[in-house]
């Protein structure tokens, strides 16, 4: 009896592991999730891939890439909303300030 070589296809994500995969990808920023999608990529492309694990690459790729979308969403809504007021410094005294080594008023003094 001959032994079967080809390689069984890996057993789908549970539904545990698939919502902790979410979870874990949401909570990356967007240039780990950028790298992430990235290397996914590059892993698909790659002929060394084992069959059993392309499933479970496309799965987290996919799951990545929406992430990705939810973040860059998150950070224009953040950085169009309402701009950071500028601080407003109240100036303790009124004394106005006179430039240092201005020839006009150097040469003001010394004439009177």
């Amino acid at each position: 009896m001959q032994k079967d070589t080809v390689p069984k296809p890996m057993e789908p994500f549970t539904l545990e592991e698939e919502s902790g995969l979410v979870n874990k990808l949401e909570a990356l920023s967007v240039a780990s999730l950028e790298s992430y999608i990235a290397s996914a990529r590059a892993a698909l492309r790659s002929n060394a891939l084992a069959a059993t694990w392309r499933t479970r690459i496309e799965l987290g790729a996919g799951h990545a890439e929406h992430a990705l979308t939810k973040a860059q969403a998150a950070a224009a809504l953040a950085a169009i909303a309402l701009p950071p007021a500028a601080p407003v410094v109240a100036s303790k005294s009124k004394k106005t300030v006179v430039p240092v080594g201005d020839d006009e008023s150097v040469q003001a003094d010394d004439e009177a």
